[in-house]
């Protein structure tokens, strides 16, 4: 068995890591919850890794799934609670939509300015 050495660059010292989180606890992930009838879903964020990315959800009853073990679909839309108006953000967990361009639309109708 062989194995080539790559150097990567390293990062300057001093020069900041930025990473923009892809979600947190209390944003709201839209993911397919059936292929056959495209039905999407928006589910409150219950876990997130360190990397921001989605490992449970929230149900109504308060129970938490794996996203993975839900979603049948490899796209998973991310929206952050900061960035929506508060009331109208929390009436959308849960919602469902038949086409993920309906559920865009729900969340850009109730987006914050961004200089706001």
């Amino acid at each position: 068995m062989t194995a080539d050495i790559f150097s990567f660059p390293a990062r300057p010292a001093g020069e900041p890591v930025c990473m923009r989180r892809v979600a947190a606890v209390g944003d709201i992930v839209v993911f397919c919850l059936n292929a056959v009838i495209g039905l999407w879903a928006a589910w409150p964020v219950a876990v997130v890794d360190d990397d921001g990315v989605v490992l449970g959800v929230t149900s109504r009853a308060g129970k938490m799934f794996g996203v993975d073990r839900m979603n049948c679909s490899p796209q998973v839309l991310a929206f952050r609670a900061a960035d929506h108006d508060p009331e109208a953000f929390a009436a959308l967990r849960w919602r469902t939509w038949m086409d993920q361009g309906d559920a865009l639309i729900a969340f850009a109708e109730i987006a914050r300015p961004a200089n706001v």
